[in-house]
């Protein structure tokens, strides 16, 4: 009980941080990062295989404002990013798996210490260990296949051909997220909000 109770008043919480300016000003300035990420600083492999960074400013979203502002930041990352960059097939499954990615950063990552502790690393590795293996190996893998976006292999050999590269992208982007995600909540604490809260009680 005390577990669901804490996911309620997570998403209840988060739901509340979009009432503040500083927080919608944010997740646009982080949103903006996300789409030209996906769009100008993504590597093809082909038509099955994408590495892109977009995680870096949706686990952002997460850490700072939580579940509910992550889902609206994968959506709109997504949508957004294939009206500036329409490369391939519009795919709204890929929408939905997008904004199932910022939704597990935020109930993951939201209220995370900016301390560099071991509960905290563990937090970082599930996080990411989730989207990897459920968003983007999983589902990501399934939506393509499905829909009959790549044609002339199985779907076994479509998932195995992307494990590898599943479990790099697993590896980087946990370092990355250690080495950026930590400082930025730290400094936005410090300098944002706790000085949005000192304006308030003024």
């Amino acid at each position: 009980m005390v577990f669901f109770r804490n996911i309620l008043n997570s998403f209840k919480n988060s739901a509340l941080e979009l009432k503040n300016l500083r927080c919608i000003v944010t997740i646009g300035l982080l949103l903006a990062a996300a789409v030209v990420l996906d769009g100008f600083g993504s590597i093809r492999i082909g038509d099955a295989i994408k590495i892109n960074f977009v995680f870096l400013p949706l686990s952002m979203v997460g850490i700072l404002f939580g579940p509910v502002p992550g889902l609206f930041a994968g959506l709109l990352t997504d949508i957004i990013g294939y009206l500036v960059n329409p490369v391939g097939t519009f795919i709204p499954a890929l929408v939905l798996i997008s904004g199932l990615e910022g939704l597990i950063y935020g109930m993951v990552l939201y209220n995370l210490k900016s301390e560099r502790t071991v509960a905290t690393i563990i937090r970082i590795l599930v996080a990411r260990l989730v989207v990897c293996a459920v968003c983007n190996l999983t589902l990501n893998t399934l939506a393509l296949y499905s829909i009959g976006y790549i044609t002339g292999e199985s779907f076994g050999a479509l998932f195995l051909a992307r494990i590898a590269t599943n479990v790099i992208t697993f590896c980087l982007g946990s370092y990355m997220m250690m080495a950026v995600l930590l400082p930025v909540k730290q400094i936005y604490d410090r300098k944002i909000r706790y000085a949005g809260q000192k304006e308030r009680q003024q």
